[in-house]
Parts: C-alpha cells; structure tokens; sequence
C-alpha cells in the first residue's frame, strides 16, 4: 500500500494543516515507511511466532474484601456539632416560617 503526495495533501486539508512542500514531503516519506511496516506485520505468518516469551506470568489472585478506609481523625472531631452519628448545622434563617411571613409583609 502506498501513499502519494496527492492523497496525504488532502488529508492534511481535512485535518486543517497547513504544510509547505518539505514537510509534504517528509510526511509522504514516513507515511509510506509506516505502511511498509503495516505490510509486514500483515505477511507475517503467526505459525513461527514465539510463544509466550514475552508474556509475564499472571499475577496470583487475592480475595476480594471490601473495608472500611480509616480516617486520620474521627468524623466526631471534625465536625463542628456532632450528636448521634450526624452533624449538626445551624438552621436557615430563611427556613424558619416566622422569617418567611416576616419578608410578605
């Protein structure tokens, strides 16, 4: 398969470059050096690969255990009001009915 300098000046339109004819042509140059390599790697016959001498051992499992991730300090002694597992904040003005009858006026 090959590339001309035709099709990868229209590629770059499409793509939105701008190329000057040197880089037209080193880029025609490496793409056909790419598609050399695509070709190879097409030809070649999976039969006289190596098997597995690249491939690490997998890795021994563990179980699976879901925990807790501790905190440095406890929620308690973070919170500004803490009672009975919640925080406690201090109530909106704007919640409050009184304040609400108050603004209708």
């Amino acid at each position: 398969m090959t590339i001309s300098r035709a099709q990868l000046k229209k590629a770059a339109a499409l793509a939105r470059l701008e190329l000057n004819e040197d880089e037209v042509a080193r880029l025609t140059r490496d793409c056909q050096s790419i598609l050399h390599y695509f070709e190879m790697v097409r030809e070649a016959d999976p039969a006289d690969a190596v098997g597995g001498a690249s491939v690490a051992p997998a890795a021994p499992l563990r179980e699976d255990r879901v925990e807790p991730d501790p905190l440095v300090e406890k929620l308690e002694d973070v919170a500004p009001d803490w009672r009975e597992g919640y925080f406690l904040l201090p109530r909106l003005p704007a919640l409050d009915a009184d304040t609400i009858r108050e603004d209708d006026g």
